[in-house]
């Protein structure tokens, strides 16, 4: 599911998708980073939690 919404991406013509998922949720997290994803500074409506974690992963097309 996650590699179609990155192709989907693709195919709008992003370059780069942003993501967040909670503290309490590590096997999102372990996952996130497993399918190349990386750790970014907390963004938009997230920035300031305590619950958060946001990640970044440039798209190839």
């Amino acid at each position: 599911m996650l590699r179609a919404l990155e192709q989907a991406a693709v195919t709008r013509g992003w370059t780069t998708l942003r993501l967040e998922t909670g503290t309490a949720q590590p096997d999102a997290m372990r996952f996130y980073e497993r399918e190349g994803y990386r750790p970014i500074p907390l963004f938009g409506a997230y920035a300031g939690s305590d619950l958060s974690v946001c990640y970044e992963r440039a798209l190839v097309g």
